[in-house]
């Protein structure tokens, strides 16, 4: 007697049929090796090393997007018999959610419903980024089962090999430290074999059962092989998507480069300044008037704040020196007419971001995009200019006195005019980096801390400048480092360097030189400023920290309040001492005072805008049944 296998006592009957018994043996150790791996049921542990002998087979390339969603691959086998160790869940790519652009809350509000429907629309926002995650999550699961027919190939080889070794038995699943990528993969396959070698000791040596065994085999071999086949065209497939994707972003650059080139070349080619000033002179259009400009996604928020604006507009052209101002244009960034296409002179642009017509984080994304649509209905049409001088302004202005040119559009060597905020940093280093890409040899120094709004210019300016300008905008909000870098001013600094790369002819000023804008509460006073912009709110205080008087557009965000403009409350008083703006600046005599004369222009506009609430009802009973009739003839 004689032992062999793992202790197992058979009795010695020479060497063939000790062969004999061991090919037996083998087989059945395959036989049994392809049922349990290609019937079991599939586990996270196996799709984490097939997706691991794919890396491996393609040398750690980039397959789709599964490599950017998901985190680093986890352990592989625990030390025990082959036990397999749960991964952790795979970690994906957040979904950014940047801040509401008017801020929500329960406390400064004038309108608790529309609070409410404004942190509705906050939670949408949520609800698409759990979207995205699980889409992200998908894309990943389709990954991992793609790679199953991987697993069987591997496990198929590795079997292969234990049926040719039959006269030496397996040796036993060791700790995972001593494996790599491949070796983990080897080893799993090596335990499955292994325990059926195991299991094959009890087969019975008759010659029927090895015709059976046979059989099993060759059957198994065949489906291994198919196994091996859908490897071969799920690899195939992979790879041909990332060479596709690799050309299309090629593709893509170098068609985004060729397109701002070419509207570069396309601007410069299309009725260069000197024909736009002989068009304004054959129409005797005076050099020192302006055509006033300013953009709006048509939202009640900013529709409030526009016909104020328009109001106060209409009131100091009847003053001296109001005759200059001999146009103005909205420029409408929305896929439908609202309710302010009768009242005031309106382009609509088509909107890169339909869902603003609602709400959006970040309508003025829109803006240069709508500008550029608008420059080109002009190079089609030059009546749509009404003036040599373009004066590009927003919503939230009040006009106080008429702004004047510094003289004739005609004559190159006058400067148009900019306003110079001190909030805004052209050396931050995102800019310069941007200004060393777009124009190597633009001196640092050369951009301005301005904006699009408020500056006068000339058409040609305008025209120079907005397809930069619509570039930049829209890199910066796609790549989030400069969207948090440069915060919600950020399309500002692409104007910015729009006008630097094309070294315009523009006078930069702050307050209080400045003849355009003042920014109460930020600025006390009004100085040489023809316009307010009350861009920031005020609460006014106490020293108790009780509420004096408080003022903010982002109080004014219901519907109505954009159909029937409500008079603003002024300061009761300004000769009260110890009054403190929120963030703890004096509420001065003078500041209040100057407040108190922005109020005061806003309510002389509204007291002359009427009531559009009926006008509006009528025109969404249209609306309805439009669409009533449209879904009953479908």
């Amino acid at each position: 007697m004689r032992t062999t296998g793992y202790g197992r006592t058979t009795p010695a009957k020479g060497r063939a049929s000790y062969v004999k018994l061991l090919a037996i043996a083998g087989f059945s150790g395959g036989l049994l090796f392809g049922y349990l791996f290609l019937s079991g049921p599939s586990t996270d542990h196996s799709v984490h090393h097939a997706s691991t002998q794919i890396m491996h087979l393609n040398h750690g390339s980039h397959l789709g997007s599964r490599k950017e969603l998901t985190a680093t691959l986890h352990s592989d086998l625990a030390a025990h018999h082959g036990t397999a160790q749960a991964p952790a869940a795979p970690e994906v790519t957040s979904v950014a959610r940047p801040p509401p652009h008017v801020t929500v809350n329960e406390n400064d509000q004038r309108h608790p419903h529309n609070v409410k429907q404004m942190i509705a629309q906050g939670s949408s926002q949520d609800e698409q980024k759990s979207a995205q995650v699980e889409a992200l999550k998908q894309q990943q699961s389709d990954t991992g089962d793609s790679s199953e027919a991987h697993k069987a190939s591997t496990a198929g080889a590795h079997s292969s090999k234990t049926s040719a070794a039959s006269t030496k038995p397996p040796t036993r699943l060791k700790s995972k430290s001593s494996s790599s990528q491949h070796t983990g993969t080897t080893a799993h396959g090596s335990a499955s074999a292994g325990a059926s070698y195991a299991g094959s000791t009890t087969t019975s040596s008759t010659t029927g059962q090895q015709h059976a065994l046979s059989s099993g085999v060759a059957s198994t071999a065949a489906s291994l092989q198919k196994a091996t086949e859908e490897l071969k065209k799920v690899t195939a497939s992979l790879e041909t998507k990332k060479a596709a994707a690799a050309v299309g972003a090629s593709k893509a650059s170098g068609a985004q480069k060729a397109g701002t080139s070419a509207q570069k070349a396309d601007a410069g080619s299309k009725a260069p300044t000197a024909d736009l000033l002989a068009y304004s002179k054959s129409q005797k259009q005076p050099g020192d008037t302006i055509h006033v400009l300013f953009t709006s996604n048509g939202s009640p928020y900013q529709n409030f704040q526009a016909r104020i604006m328009v109001g106060t507009y209409n009131i100091v052209r009847k003053q001296p020196g109001g005759e200059k101002l001999v146009a103005m244009t909205r420029i409408l960034h929305r896929t439908t007419p609202d309710e302010l296409m009768d009242e005031i002179p309106t382009f609509r642009a088509q909107p890169l971001q339909p869902e603003c017509d609602k709400w959006c984080w970040f309508p003025v994304a829109d803006r240069a995009n709508a500008m550029q649509q608008w420059i080109d209905a002009v190079q089609r049409d030059p009546s749509l200019i009404k003036a040599p001088w373009i004066l590009l302004l927003e919503t939230d202005y009040v006009w106080i006195k008429p702004l004047q040119a510094l003289g004739s559009a005609y004559d190159p060597e006058v400067p148009g005019l900019s306003y110079a905020f001190d909030y805004i940093a052209p050396q931050n280093p995102i800019v310069q980096e941007i200004l060393k890409d777009k124009c190597p040899t633009c001196d640092p120094k050369s951009v301005p801390n301005s904006g699009p709004a408020p500056v006068l210019m000339r058409f040609s300016d305008l025209r120079a400048a907005t397809p930069l300008w619509e570039e930049l905008s829209q890199w910066i909000e796609t790549h989030e480092h400069a969207k948090k870098q440069l915060g919600w001013v950020r399309e500002m600094y692409a104007w910015d360097i729009g006008v630097a790369a094309n070294q315009l002819n523009i006078l930069n000023k702050g307050y209080p030189a400045s003849t355009l804008i003042s920014q109460p509460p930020h600025d006390s006073g009004t100085g040489n400023a023809t316009m307010y912009h009350y861009t920031w709110g005020a609460i006014i205080k106490d020293d108790a920290g009780k509420e004096f008087w408080k003022f903010d557009k982002r109080f004014y965000t219901d519907p109505k309040d954009a159909l029937k403009v409500p008079r603003i409350p002024v300061p009761p008083t300004c000769s009260r001492e110890g009054l403190k703006v929120q963030d703890g600046t004096p509420f001065s005599k003078q500041l209040c005072e100057t407040m108190t004369d922005m109020i005061n222009h806003m309510n002389e506009a509204i007291d002359t805008l009427p009531d559009l609430t009926a006008e509006a009802a009528q025109q969404q009973a249209g609306a309805a049944t439009t669409t009533s009739a449209a879904a009953t003839a479908a």
